[in-house]
Order: C-alpha cells, then sequence, then structure tokens
C-alpha cells in the first residue's frame, strides 16, 4: 500500500513538472508571478548602461518565440497598437495594421525605444555614438536569457525600426534567427537625402522633427564625392555580414523603392547561404506610411489589404515556430502588386526584379503637347525650332501633391491634374491607349533644355488620366541641372546652350487600362518635397537671391524628349 501511494506521489510530481514546462496551461494554472505585460524593464547593455523596454506576454504560461521591436517613436506607442488600445500613429509607417493581425496567443514581444529616446534617452551621453547594432545584438540575448523566451527571436518594423534591424543583423547574435525590415534599405547612402542632387527638404526637415538630427551635416554636403559619404560606404558592414533570413516589403510609392530592390538583390547574392537561400521580397501598392493599406492617396488597393501582415506571420510562423508545413518556403522569392492589371491590379511572382521579361516602348514629347511613337518621323527640320518654354518664379513654387512624401506631406498615388493650371507647367498627353499599357521598371526621359539662368531644376511627374479626368500619379523624377551628368561635378548652364539629361523614375509595377492616356507634367519645381533652386549656382535655397528663370524644352529631330517605358511581356 506503501509502494502505491509513493507512486502515485511521483506521478503526480512529474505531471506538475511536465505541466509547468507546458505552454498550454489554463489560465488558472498560471503562477501568481506570471505577468503579461511588463513595462519599463530596463535591459542591460554591455557598456552598463540600460534600454527601456516593454514586454507582452500571452496569457498562457510557457515559453515562446520572442518578435523584438526597437524604435526611436516611442514604444507606449506601439504598445498601444500590441493591446488594441490605440493607434500607432504617423510614425509606425502605417504598420499598425499589420501588428492588429499579429498572433499574440504565441508569441512574446518586446519594444525597445533607442538608445537616446524616450525611456532610454539617458543611456546616451551627449557626443557619444550610437551603439545601434550592438544595443541590437544585447537585446536579442537578453531575450533569449529569459524564463518566459524559447531561445529564438525574430525582428520586425519600419523605416528607421528596419534599419536598425540590418545593424543588429550584420553583428550577428547567436539568438536572432529571421528578420522582417519594412520600408527601408540597409545603410545610407547620398541619395536618401538628395535626388537628382536635389535636396529632399521636406524628408530631411521631418527626420530632425522626429529627432534624427540629420538636417544639419546633410546640408554641408550637397555632392554625392561629399566626406560623410564617403565614410558611410567605407565604415558600413555590408549584406555579406547577415546570415539570417530576411522578408523586406516595401511599396511604389515608398521613398526608397530602388534601394530596397538593390539591398534585396545583395542579400540573395553575397549575405550568407541562409540569407541568400531563404529570403523573400513583397512590393506592394503602397507608400511609406500606409504599408498593408487598402487606401493609398486616390487609389484604393483592396486585394493588397494587410497582405504585408499576413505574410509577416507565416514568415514568423515558419522560422520561430517551426511550423515547416505552413507553405512558407514554397512563396516565390518575389511577390510584387501590378497596380490596376485586369482593372484591379494583382500580385504577380518573380525570381529576380532585374530578370522579368520586358521590352521598352519608346514614345516621344511633341511640341504641340502630346506624347507619340512615330514623332520622330513628323519632327522633320524647320527654320525655326520646335520648342516649348515656360517661366519659373521659385517664390511661387510649383507644390508637392503627393508621391513619396511623408506626412503632413500629401503623399501616395495622388490625382496631379491642378499642376495643367500652371503656367509654369508644360504637360503632354498621349491619346487613349487601345491596349493596356503595362509598365514594369523604371521610367526614363532623356531631355534636351536651354535655360537663361547659370543653373535650374527639372522635374518630371508620369500619370495615369482615366475616362473621370484625374491624373493619377504613377512615378516621378528630378535633377538638379548642374549635376544633369553626375551628381558630383558641378557644370554651370550657359545661356541659350542646348543641354541634355535623363530623368530616371523609382521602379513601378503599374498597368494603364484600355482607353486611359499617359500624361507627363515638366516643371522647375516641386515643393515642398524638393528644396528649391535660386538658379544662381548656389548650394542652397537663399529667399533674397532667388530669381526667376525660363526654361526652353526642345522638340527637333536632333534635339527631342525621348520618354522611355518599360514595358511587361
Amino acid at each position: 500500500m506503501r509502494s502505491i501511494t509513493r507512486l502515485a506521489a511521483l506521478l503526480s510530481f512529474i505531471a506538475a513538472v511536465i505541466l509547468s514546462s507546458w505552454s498550454g496551461v489554463t489560465a488558472e494554472d498560471k503562477p501568481a508571478d506570471w505577468k503579461t505585460e511588463m513595462l519599463d524593464v530596463q535591459i542591460p547593455m554591455r557598456d552598463e548602461k540600460k534600454l527601456a523596454a516593454d514586454v507582452y506576454l500571452p496569457k498562457k504560461v510557457g515559453k515562446y518565440p520572442a518578435i523584438l521591436i526597437q524604435t526611436p517613436y516611442n514604444k507606449s506607442n506601439t504598445g498601444k497598437a500590441i493591446k488594441r488600445t490605440g493607434d500607432i500613429g504617423d510614425s509606425g509607417r502605417g504598420s499598425g495594421s499589420d501588428l492588429s493581425i499579429f498572433d499574440y496567443d504565441n508569441y512574446a514581444y518586446v519594444v525597445v525605444d533607442w538608445r537616446g529616446f524616450f525611456g532610454s534617452k539617458a543611456a546616451l551621453t551627449s557626443g557619444e555614438r550610437p551603439r545601434r547594432g550592438e544595443d541590437g545584438y544585447d537585446c536579442v540575448e537578453w531575450i533569449a536569457g529569459q524564463e518566459w523566451c524559447n531561445g529564438k527571436v525574430g525582428t520586425w518594423g519600419g523605416s528607421a525600426l528596419a534599419k536598425q534591424q540590418f545593424d543588429t543583423m550584420v553583428e550577428q547574435p547567436p539568438h536572432l534567427v529571421c528578420a522582417a525590415p519594412l520600408i527601408a534599405p540597409m545603410g545610407f547612402a547620398y541619395y536618401d537625402y538628395y535626388e537628382g542632387g536635389i535636396l529632399l527638404e521636406g524628408h530631411v526637415e521631418m527626420l530632425d522633427k522626429l529627432g534624427f538630427g540629420v538636417g544639419e551635416i546633410v546640408r554641408k554636403f550637397p555632392r554625392s564625392d561629399g566626406a560623410p559619404w564617403k565614410l558611410a560606404r567605407q565604415l558600413a558592414k555590408g549584406p555579406s555580414n547577415i546570415k539570417v533570413p530576411c522578408l523586406m516589403i516595401s511599396g511604389w510609392w515608398d521613398n526608397y523603392t530602388d534601394r530596397v530592390l538593390e539591398t534585396f538583390d545583395d542579400l540573395c547574392t553575397i549575405a550568407g547561404d541562409q540569407t541568400n537561400k531563404h529570403s523573400r521580397l513583397i512590393m506592394g501598392p503602397w507608400d511609406h506610411v500606409s504599408v498593408g493599406l487598402a487606401k493609398q492617396g486616390d487609389c484604393d488597393f483592396k486585394g493588397a489589404e494587410k497582405e504585408s501582415g499576413r505574410a509577416a506571420m507565416a514568415f514568423f510562423d515558419y522560422w520561430l515556430r517551426d511550423m515547416k508545413d505552413n507553405g512558407w518556403d514554397k512563396t516565390p522569392r518575389i511577390r510584387y502588386w501590378q497596380c490596376f492589371e485586369g482593372g484591379k491590379g494583382e500580385w504577380r511572382s518573380a525570381e529576380k526584379w532585374e530578370d522579368i521579361k520586358r521590352s521598352w516602348k519608346h514614345m516621344f514629347l511633341t511640341a504641340e503637347g502630346g506624347i507619340q511613337a512615330d514623332a520622330l518621323s513628323t519632327r522633320a527640320a524647320k527654320e525655326a525650332p520646335l520648342t516649348r518654354k515656360y517661366t519659373y518664379d521659385p517664390l511661387n513654387p510649383c507644390p508637392t501633391l503627393g508621391g513619396a512624401n511623408l506626412p503632413p506631406m500629401p503623399h501616395g498615388p495622388t490625382d496631379q491634374s491642378d499642376l495643367g493650371k500652371r503656367p509654369d507647367v508644360l504637360s503632354y498627353t498621349s491619346a487613349a491607349f487601345g491596349e493596356p499599357l503595362h509598365l514594369n521598371g523604371n521610367i526614363e526621359l532623356s531631355i534636351w533644355f536651354a535655360a537663361n539662368r547659370k543653373d535650374c531644376d527639372l522635374f518630371m511627374r508620369v500619370c495615369d488620366v482615366g475616362p473621370d479626368g484625374k491624373a493619377i500619379l504613377i512615378a516621378e523624377a528630378a535633377r538638379r541641372a548642374k549635376y544633369r551628368n553626375v551628381a558630383y561635378s558641378v557644370q554651370e548652364l550657359i545661356a541659350g546652350d542646348q543641354n541634355n539629361t535623363v530623368l530616371r523614375c523609382p521602379a513601378t509595377a503599374y498597368t494603364l487600362q484600355k482607353g486611359h492616356k499617359l500624361r507627363l507634367y515638366i516643371s522647375s519645381g516641386n515643393y515642398p518635397r524638393y528644396e528649391r533652386n535660386t538658379h544662381t549656382l548656389a548650394d542652397h535655397w537663399d529667399n533674397q537671391s532667388a530669381k526667376s528663370v525660363e526654361v526652353t524644352v526642345f522638340h527637333d529631330k536632333d534635339a527631342y524628349a525621348d520618354l522611355t517605358l518599360p514595358c511587361a511581356q
């Protein structure tokens, strides 16, 4: 009898041990010290400083994989979205949509304020170099050592949060399993702040308001051969240091479209084997602050709604929860949304972006304001050159109406038709297309022009004009004339001389429907997205010295405007 009693006691003990380590125990079984929310936890760093973190655990006791979110935008805002008690705000870059469908029953979430920001402000001494990558490493390893973590950690987040993930990945923390960086490339480059040699003023000013303090040094070095840009290239730890699978997500109206495509190509070629083989890219119909949302500018893409969040959860489930039967390994390397294909749009796939089969369609801008394929044959030599002119006053700047912008500027695919009402904007429109036009890649315009000042800017906005008369922005490009060949060599304009330059738009995937028209707007301003030009060769805007400029665009048989359209086959 005594032996039976001892056996029963032993079995009870074994059962208790099993239950205590099982993540599926009921809420009634959880110990008194199990907390589903721990705020302002102090994570120790290697330099004895501490970063503030909020930890969110499932209701059931257990050991869980963890998703680390490192933010400069206040961890408390992210917590509101995790708890579904509020919106993450503009700083979430649309990611509140993703957080709303994340799995809070099977993952632990740890949200950390960056060193020097909000709860971690005291961790950064004035003048000290931030330790972004090292901090990420220390956070990952601290999380892996907690009793509620099973030792597997992934990272997630957009924009600055994505760049922080890349910095963390290159440090190779042992318990980092995978990462999901959204709407950002790896590293920093001149072209993140200057497009075509023109300062992205609205973008830089917003970064300063958010606390990044980049404006002063960015303005000091307006050429691509500047010391900070060279130093950034020299000090950067490249993609070859990344060893874990990545899910990159961006959109056709994002601020970094081409750089994201370049980064992903690097991950698939020169990063570690696991990264090469298992990384994925999703390019949706999204702008920088609206990832995963159906509403984008003046358009609606319901077929792509919340796809970024669904993909992220499948990615994490596969790598962090060992759900190897969820089909993630069979997903295409690249999935992209072909906007308005078939009227609404559809997901397409590719192994490599550059290998998509394309043909190149050349169309030409005419002196009558048209866009036509046979313009060369009608552009016979005449006694007077075929030209169009406008006078542009930077004190009355042509406005930003949408595009790859941060709030409070309008952003996304918006209607640009009001530009046609301005005398300082040239409008070119094609005939209605008899068949759909499937754009896929980088639209380019080779243009011959002249100006009566030492410098000027050229802006191109490519639009889709439907039966309702709206001109929806597809893509845009910019070029400062003094940098018309390269962004590190100044070439002064000579009044009246013909000059050639190329305006190159970021990549897009957009189908113009049958009966729609293609329209180009050309001007010398797009403010406040871009800094205004004084037209005096000055590097930056000065209200007192600014002058108006007369710009001439040529449409002759030897000096013409050639629009190159990448068309999917």
